[in-house]
């Protein structure tokens, strides 16, 4: 147990030093990443406010 969470650390850790000292081009790999997942976010964000607008007009409509 304690070796897994040993190993889990020091490759966090590695991944941090490549972004930081952009070793192997990780830098733009990091930034890829974070803006595929801003697009995720905004996808889910859109979604869920049309899901919360479907509902919103149902709860109108069996209110009236």
């Amino acid at each position: 147990m304690f070796g897994k969470i040993t190993f889990i650390l020091i490759v966090v850790i590695f991944i941090v030093l490549a972004i930081m000292f952009d070793w192997f081009g990780s830098r733009e790999l990091a930034k890829q990443g974070v803006d595929k997942a801003q697009v995720a976010v905004e996808h889910l964000e859109s979604t869920g406010d049309k899901v919360s607008d479907v509902i919103e007009s149902i709860n109108e409509k069996e209110g009236k």
